[in-house]
């Protein structure tokens, strides 16, 4: 069974002034070699606590559960400038912003670091030290981020109520530092430094420890970005191609086709081919599918709404033969004929973007704000004594958010008509959609959410097919 190192913190205030949240595993590691090299403890370091805290550099980056953080309202102090060389008394000013700590509680853990330990006996045997190394810990963050922490190992994950799951992901939005090999040393010879940085030459400003490294850290049940890539449509000669706005779910399904046609060529299993591109899946995974994504040009007071470009978006979880998919479409459907059910003539042709600074950042930017450009098909009737009820399209329209994979946590405020955000677009009723969606309501919706998230964001039943695609919002 697998072991788990666990180092806990608990801070003494509900205040955290360090620049990032969560504390990364770097500024703990930091804090511990502080604590245990200060004042009366420096006594008791042992080679035995050197060789734990280089063990601790090959762990790699932890797991982090923290309590959740909310920015307070900053404020700006006043200190005294030490940069001055002529004997001038000056002041600079230094702004400070804490993070606030929901539901903290004196006693309860704030933070907890979890490795899993790939040696259970080695890990024993530098547990006393490390456990001595926390019982030093003073502060995390500021030096009045005043803290204590302790260290165990056990064979159940750590969990703590109240407490939020960073996990290492290359798809993070959270990037922090992490130990790295050496980092122990790196920091004895930064603190010389520090300690002669004044001499008969003068100041020498850098002496701050440089050498971590970096991991990033996505937030469980946060926006994960997915996976895609890009096109634009030209007509078989080479000429600009435009489809109208309302027809997104037919040059969603010209791609899809094409899509699924690419794939075959290569002899893959027929039966995946028609669940994960063609979206016959199984009753249980409907959203375990490729998207197949029109664009109608927005950002211009006079955009028309045309679809001129388009993208093939994986879902987030997708791993193996599914995750292969994107990257043998990018291949394979460069310079593709899109043909329409029934047609033998081509419409248009798939070709690299030639310029993706026009359209491509309104639908993969990060925003917090995002507005459709296609409406979001609901997946139930939002009608109540023949009204519409604001209460059930809210509920309906966070159970879609939820569907794709967009926690409700994340969401601040959710707006919904049937006219058009974008320029360019047109009423929500007005969208074709297929067959099967056509009698389920359909809205535009303006998301507002906690924290920037990165695009492409696509919600609702008709999100697979072109419909209820969103563009971010610039800041104004």
């Amino acid at each position: 069974m697998a072991l788990y190192l666990h180092l806990t913190v608990r801070f003494f205030g509900d205040r955290y002034h360090g620049s990032e949240w969560p504390p990364s595993a770097a500024r703990l590691f930091q804090a511990l070699v502080a604590g245990a090299k200060t004042g009366a403890p420096v006594r008791a370091w042992s080679v035995a606590h050197e060789s734990a805290l280089g063990w601790m550099e090959g762990l790699g980056a932890p797991d982090i559960l923290a309590r959740p953080g909310y920015d307070a309202h900053g404020y700006t102090i006043y200190v005294p400038n030490n940069s001055l060389d002529d004997g001038r008394s000056t002041k600079t000013s230094k702004r400070v912003a804490p993070k606030i700590l929901a539901g903290h509680s004196p006693g309860d853990p704030d933070v907890i670091y979890r490795w899993r330990v790939p040696d259970p006996d080695v890990a024993r045997v530098h547990l006393p030290a490390l456990d001595e190394l926390s019982a030093c810990l003073r502060a995390l963050g500021w030096g009045i981020d005043f803290a204590a922490a302790m260290t165990g190992l056990d064979e159940v994950d750590a969990a703590g109520d109240g407490l939020e799951l960073f996990t290492p992901d290359a798809r993070g939005g959270v990037s922090l530092r992490v130990p790295t090999g050496g980092l122990l040393t790196h920091l004895t010879e930064c603190h010389e430094a520090f300690q002669h940085r004044i001499s008969n030459k003068g100041v020498d400003p850098y002496t701050r420890p440089t050498r971590f490294g970096q991991a990033r850290y996505l937030r469980a049940r946060s926006w994960r970005p997915r996976r895609w890539i890009a096109f634009e449509m030209q007509t078989v000669e080479g000429g600009p191609f435009a489809a109208r706005w309302d027809q997104a779910q037919t040059v969603a399904a010209w791609l899809r086709h094409a899509a699924a046609e690419a794939l075959l060529q290569e002899e893959l299993d027929k039966a995946w081919v028609d669940s994960f591109v063609l979206g016959h899946t199984t009753a249980d995974d409907l959203g375990h599918r490729l998207s197949f994504v029109p664009l109608p040009s927005v950002g211009h007071q006079h955009s028309d709404g045309g679809i001129r470009r388009v993208l093939v978006v994986e879902p987030a979880d997708a791993s193996g033969m599914d995750a292969e998919a994107l990257d043998l479409l990018r291949v394979k459907l460069s310079g593709r004929a899109l043909v329409g059910e029934g047609e033998k003539k081509p419409c248009a042709v798939l070709v690299p973007p030639a310029d993706d600074s026009k359209v491509f950042p309104f639908f993969l930017r990060s925003a917090q704000v995002w507005k459709t450009v296609t409406p979001v098909i609901l997946h139930g009737h939002n009608a109540a004594r023949g009204r519409i009820s604001l209460v059930k399209t809210d509920r309906l329209l966070r159970q879609a958010f939820d569907e794709a994979g967009i926690p409700e946590s994340l969401i601040q405020e959710i707006t919904f008509q049937r006219a058009p955000y974008w320029p360019g677009c047109e009423a929500a009723a007005d969208i074709r959609a297929p067959r099967h969606l056509a009698q389920w309501p359909r809205l535009h919706v303006c998301a507002e959410f906690h924290e920037p998230v990165g695009g492409p964001v696509l919600a609702g039943i008709g999100r697979h097919c072109g419909i209820g695609v969103f563009a971010g919002a610039r800041v104004e």
